[in-house]
């Protein structure tokens, strides 16, 4: 009787251990393969920046400096899908240009949409030093946050998924979202000719200096105007609200246009 006793102890162990073992192999058999990239680039005090990604998140920061330090961190769910992605690279003196491109398969032009019908999933993260008057002149993201410091250059943006935040711009400013918030924070408009901030489905958020001259055109659909400098808010009484007015000399022109979300002008 000892004897089976003991037999059926040491099934119900193995068994434990065979359990065990299946899971370990089979979440080491679906774990994510991770890689990175790092290069450093010359580039001009003010020269341009070009980047296009379609997953994951972008972070731009300013330096002292006149080179590009550029990291990418590829995140994905199999070897296969991490072979498919590769990051194209043209530089110069005046101009860096980065792009994330997925190898076609099956005739497939948009890979990256068969993976994520499949499980899979992948992303690649960067993160960029660049000098500080830098022309950030096309940024576009499809599914991702963008986050940009100290940068004094132009700037220039198309997101689709994702959020947008900015601390220290101080010249011309473009960005069209489709979906997601942005907040962008002006120490100064002293190199800014105008600026032009457009959203689908998300807030509006700027933040101007008191000393500011400025004249600012706001327009929503579906969401209400506020704003710091005493200029006058009209909400229409079936769809939407405008605004429209100077701050100090009215030399900057401002436009901001909201379809379902809020525009906020704050003071620093």
């Amino acid at each position: 009787m000892k004897t089976i006793n003991s037999t059926k102890t040491n099934l119900k162990k193995y068994s434990l251990l065979s359990t065990a073992l299946a899971v370990f192999l089979s979440s080491s058999a679906f774990a994510d393969v991770n890689d990175t990239i790092e290069k450093t680039f010359d580039l001009d005090s003010n020269g341009r920046i070009e980047l296009s990604n379609i997953n994951g998140d972008v972070t731009i920061s300013a330096c002292d400096c006149s080179q590009v330090t550029l990291t990418a961190n590829i995140t994905a769910s199999s070897q296969e899908i991490r072979d498919r992605i590769s990051i194209e690279i043209a530089d110069s003196a005046s101009k860096l240009k980065v792009k994330t491109k997925y190898k076609k398969q099956d005739n497939d032009t948009h890979s990256w949409k068969k993976n994520s019908r499949n499980h899979g999933h992948s992303e690649v993260v960067y993160h960029l030093t660049v000098p500080n008057e830098a022309k950030l002149s096309d940024i576009d993201l499809v599914n991702g946050d963008l986050k940009i410091t100290g940068i004094s250059g132009h700037l220039n943006d198309d997101l689709v998924n994702g959020s947008l935040e900015s601390d220290g711009l101080t010249a011309s400013t473009k960005v069209n979202m489709v979906n997601g918030n942005m907040k962008l924070r002006f120490e100064s408009l002293d190199n800014a000719k105008n600026i032009e901030l457009e959203a689908v489905n998300g807030d509006i958020e700027i933040y101007l200096p008191a000393s500011a001259d400025a004249t600012v055109n706001a327009e929503t659909v579906s969401g209400r105007i506020s704003n710091e400098f005493g200029i006058e808010v009209i909400k229409h009484k079936y769809v939407g609200s405008e605004m429209s007015g100077s701050i100090g000399g009215g030399d900057i022109q401002i436009d901001l246009e909201n379809v379902n979300g809020r525009i906020a002008v704050k003071m620093l």
